[in-house]
């Protein structure tokens, strides 16, 4: 069985396996508690066979500003987009540990069996940030201040220094996380 597609930013995610993804940014623990807290899209569990499970953290947008750009407001709302999508990101990234937790009731009933079983000293974490349309060459200086504005939790946690990931929809959709144009996950 697998999960329905998720519709972001003009692209379709999944469908994956049952009870790997988790749509946080619908889910009712987050609509309890979203005055005030941005989230990212969903979570996506992967399993690669002999090494742990990794936590995809989904964040997906339409368009990003180009960091090349001269003048201080296109810096300013640089800035701006890069603090959104890792505010977004981290949030998710906490909520799917509270609900873990078991921090938040009604996580119980809505978190997916996967979640609840995993060894959260073990398990993986990527922060995927997936724009739609987006030049490959311009994805290098987008990854690399997310990835600079990442530093404190990535070192907190302990993480891989290759846990912030930017991606276009073609490699997104070569990672398996977007339908091909023929429907199925490639």
């Amino acid at each position: 069985m697998t999960t329905q597609p998720i519709g972001e930013s003009k692209m379709t995610f999944g469908p994956y396996p049952d009870g790997h993804c988790f749509y946080i940014e619908k889910s009712a623990t987050y609509q309890k508690i979203q005055q005030g807290v941005k989230m990212a899209e969903f979570l996506l569990l992967r399993f690669s066979h002999g090494k742990p499970p990794v936590v995809w953290v989904v964040e997906a947008k339409e368009s990003a500003p180009h960091p090349e750009t001269e003048g201080d407001e296109t810096k300013a709302g640089f800035d701006k987009f890069i603090a959104d999508v890792r505010e977004k990101l981290v949030n998710a990234f906490s909520l799917c540990v509270a609900s873990c937790l078991k921090r938040h009731a009604q996580a119980e009933e809505e978190l997916p069996e996967p979640y609840k079983a995993l060894d959260l000293s073990d398990v993986g974490v990527r922060f995927v940030l997936v724009i739609k349309n987006h030049k490959d060459d311009w994805l290098d200086p987008i990854r690399d201040a997310l990835r600079k504005s990442f530093q404190a939790t990535v070192k907190t946690w302990a993480l891989s220094p290759t846990s912030v990931v930017v991606l276009n929809e073609v490699l997104a959709r070569q990672h398996g996380l977007i339908l091909s144009a023929n429907g199925r996950i490639t």
